[in-house]
C-alpha cells in the first residue's frame, strides 16, 4: 500500500514528516502524489487560523474523495474535536514515533487516537537520505519550550521542552554530511533554551562541537526568541564567527512596543532585541537579521503599532515574517476582543512596503561585487545558492552542480534575492 504525507507550517514539522518517512517504509510505498496514495497523512500546523481552516477543508474534500486520512502535527492537540470529526486518525507530534500503530488500527477499520505524554528524544532515529536536487537537510535539537506567551498555541501542541541528546545530534550531523548535505539547518521551536532542561548541554557548546566536524559545509541557526538569545549571544557569535556557519540569525520579536510585549508575556524588552542586533551587526561585516512581528493584537493601540514601525526602521532586519494575529484555542488572548481585519491588513501593507523598500535599498549595494556561494538546490531551470552570510543568489546557468563552492557577480538584485553569475 502506498501512503503520502503533506506537511505544513515550519522546519520542525518537516523533520518530523522525514522521521515519519523512515517508520512507514518498513510496512508501505511512498506515493508520487496524494491521488496515487491509499491513505493520505496531513502533518499539520496551527499557528494562525487562515492555515488551520485550510487544513481542515483539505482533510474533509479527502475524505469526500474516498481516501484515508490521518492528521499529525499540531492541529489534533489544539483544535481535537474537528480534527476527530473529519479524519481516520489522530496523532500528536510527540508520537510520530508510533506512526506504523496509527496506520495499522485505521486499516484495519478502526478509529485512533494516540496522544501519549511520553518524551520522545527524537535524534535517536537516523533519517538514511541522500541530496537529490537539494543539499540541505534539517536537524531538529529539541522539541517544546520555556515560554507562556499569551497568544500561542503551538507550545500546548509541542508541550515542555525536551532538549535532544548532543552526542546523537552531532551522529546525525555527521551521517549527513558523509551522505552529501553540505547544508545543516537547525531547528525547533526555540534553539536558545537547548540543553536549559539538561543542565549538561547547551546551544553554544553543540555549535562549539559542530565546529570541530571535518569537512566544507554551512550551519543555518533557526529561531531563538529574544529573552532567552540574551543569556547565550556573546557565546553564540564567537561560534559562528567560523566559515561553517552562516551569518543568519532568527530572533522573533513580535512587537516593538514594550509595554505589549509584556501583555503578550514575551518575557524581553524591545532594547534586548535591539541589543542583540546590534552584537551581531558588530561582529560580522555582512549578515542576515531576521524576524517575526505580529500585527493586529487585540491589545495593540496605534501608537504601539507606530513603535514597531519605528524599531523596524532602526534595526533594518533583512527578513521580516508579518502575521496578522488570529485568536487560537485555549490561548489566555482567546477570549480578547477582536481588531477589525481592515486595521489589521492595514499595518500588515505598512510593514510590508516598509520591509520591501529596506531590502531593496540594501540588495542593490551588492550588484558588482564578487560573493563565494554554496549551491543548495535546483529548481526547474535555475540553481539557488547562499552567500556566506546566507543571503539568496539566483543563478541562471546549466554548468553548476549542487554542493559546490563557487564565486559568482551580483549582476542584479530583487527585494527578496539576488541575481548572479559564475565567475570561474
Amino acid at each position: 500500500m502506498k501512503y503520502f504525507i503533506k506537511t505544513y507550517g515550519c522546519k520542525l514539522n518537516h523533520s518530523d514528516s522525514a522521521l515519519m518517512e523512515i517508520f512507514l517504509n518498513e510496512n508501505y510505498e511512498r506515493a508520487e502524489d496524494m491521488d496515487s496514495a491509499h491513505f493520505v497523512i496531513l502533518n499539520t500546523c496551527g499557528v494562525v487560523d487562515t492555515t488551520s481552516n485550510k487544513i481542515l477543508k483539505e482533510a474533509k474534500e479527502l475524505k469526500e474523495k474516498g481516501k484515508i486520512v490521518i492528521l499529525g502535527g499540531c492541529l489534533p492537540e489544539t483544535m481535537k474535536n474537528e480534527c476527530r470529526k473529519i479524519s481516520d486518525g489522530i496523532f500528536s507530534p510527540t508520537n510520530i514515533d508510533k506512526i506504523n500503530e496509527v496506520v495499522k488500527i485505521v486499516l484495519d477499520g478502526g478509529k485512533v487516537e494516540m496522544f501519549d505524554s511520553t518524551e520522545l528524544d527524537k535524534s535517536i532515529f537516523i533519517r538514511n537520505e541522500k541530496p537529490v536536487n537539494s543539499i540541505s537537510s534539517i536537524i531538529a535539537i529539541s522539541e517544546g519550550c520555556l515560554g507562556c506567551c499569551s497568544y500561542c498555541v503551538t507550545r500546548l501542541a509541542r508541550r515542555k521542552l525536551v532538549s535532544f541528546d548532543m552526542e546523537n545530534i552531532l551522529l546525525q550531523v555527521n551521517h549527513f554530511l558523509k551522505n552529501g548535505f553540505k547544508e545543516i539547518q537547525l531547528t525547533s521551536q526555540d534553539l536558545a533554551v537547548y540543553g536549559f532542561d539538561k543542565g549538561s548541554q547547551n546551544l553554544p557548546l553543540l555549535l562549539n562541537r559542530i565546529n570541530s566536524l571535518e569537512g566544507d559545509f554551512r550551519v543555518k541557526l533557526g529561531m531563538m526568541n529574544p529573552g532567552w538569545a540574551k543569556k547565550i549571544v556573546d557565546e553564540v557569535l564567537e561560534e559562528m564567527d567560523s566559515e561553517k556557519y552562516y551569518k543568519f540569525l532568527h530572533i522573533p520579536v513580535q512587537s516593538g512596543s514594550t509595554e505589549l510585549l509584556s501583555k503578550m508575556r514575551r518575557g524581553y524588552k524591545r532594547e534586548d532585541f535591539e541589543e542583540i542586533a546590534d552584537k551581531f551587526r558588530n561582529k560580522f561585516d555582512d549578515v542576515i537579521f531576521s524576524t517575526d512581528i505580529i500585527v493586529g493584537h487585540p491589545l495593540e493601540t496605534d501608537d504601539m503599532f507606530l513603535e514597531t514601525v519605528e524599531m523596524l526602521k532602526v534595526v533594518r532586519p533583512e527578513i521580516i515574517h508579518i502575521f496578522k494575529f488570529s485568536k487560537r484555542p485555549n490561548t489566555l488572548d482567546e477570549k480578547l476582543r477582536d481588531l477589525p481585519d481592515r486595521i489589521k491588513k492595514d499595518r500588515s501593507r505598512i510593514i510590508t512596503r516598509l520591509f520591501h523598500k529596506m531590502n531593496e535599498d540594501t540588495n542593490k549595494k551588492f550588484i558588482g561585487k564578487i560573493e563565494c556561494v554554496l549551491v543548495i538546490e535546483k529548481r526547474a531551470d535555475i540553481f539557488l545558492s547562499r552567500t556566506n552570510s546566507g543571503r539568496t543568489v539566483v543563478l541562471r546557468e546549466n554548468n553548476l552542480h549542487i554542493g559546490e563552492f563557487i564565486n559568482v557577480k551580483i549582476v542584479s538584485s530583487k527585494w527578496n534575492y539576488l541575481e548572479g553569475t559564475s565567475v570561474f
